[in-house]
């Protein structure tokens, strides 16, 4: 996934709420959200083949999600990077998650940003594949690409991502709608500076996307989802999965 923005307010009636794109090779098998058995439960699509996962939501409200990140070439003797976000939604909080990754070697996994929060609190944990660092996310909104934290800047996408995620307004999970535009955005000089990527000649694009909004009161959580690039696949209400999630 290469496109990440997270919107952490802990304490407020919309703590979390999350926009993200999936952007992958476009003969890579995957198939879409599922409650998953845990324990504990949790909601994630899943890589059909490396396994794992790129993003997740697990009873716990725990939502954890991962990026690539530039740099220094993969080697693919290396764990993959699904199977970090699969295990992470073990976890019962973002605290208990930020703990466990406190002795994680750099060589393990090739590089990644892993966001993960919950209504209280928010961490990064980032490696260039030899070394892992940790952020506190602070209150606010969070981007995270590919090239973030210094790994390739590239702050057009950045930029026009917060510009329309301003615009949109959320305030409750009954606006969950206006931050599509944020997740739709194209550049036409450069495909691969906009939020929705199409790159057909090199078998690349965004594959998938997500909308999440988690209030305080989880009955009113709300998550969309597009199977496809979302300026050509709407966005379906996954209500159903919620309710299952959180009987």
């Amino acid at each position: 996934m290469c496109t990440l923005a997270v919107a952490f307010h802990p304490g407020s009636a919309l703590p979390l709420c999350v926009a993200a794109n999936r952007d992958e090779a476009l003969d890579r098998p995957a198939t879409g959200p599922a409650l998953r058995a845990g324990p504990p439960p949790f909601i994630a699509p899943r890589d059909e083949r490396a396994g794992g996962t790129w993003l997740g939501l697990a009873a716990s409200g725990l939502f954890v999600g991962i990026t690539n990140r530039f740099g220094k070439p993969p080697e693919r003797t290396r764990a993959s990077r699904g199977a970090l976000v699969w295990s992470a939604l073990a976890q019962p909080s973002a605290q208990a998650l930020r703990d466990s990754l406190s002795g994680l070697p750099g060589s393990r996994y090739n590089p990644f940003h892993l966001v993960y929060a919950d209504a209280e609190r928010g961490f990064i944990t980032w490696s260039d594949g030899d070394s892992v660092q940790h952020v506190e996310l602070a209150p606010g909104l969070a981007v995270i690409t590919e090239r973030s934290l210094g790994a390739v800047p590239q702050v057009e996408r950045e930029a026009r991502l917060r510009q329309a995620w301003a615009d949109a307004r959320v305030r409750a999970p009954d606006d969950l709608e206006r931050l599509i535009p944020a997740l739709t955005l194209h550049d036409p000089r450069a495909p691969l500076r906009g939020t929705c990527v199409h790159a057909d000649a090199l078998n690349y694009g965004t594959r998938s996307s997500l909308l999440l909004a988690l209030p305080s009161d989880r009955r009113r959580a709300r998550m969309l989802w597009a199977e496809g690039r979302p300026c050509t696949h709407a966005h379906a209400d996954r209500a159903a999965l919620l309710r299952a999630l959180w009987p």
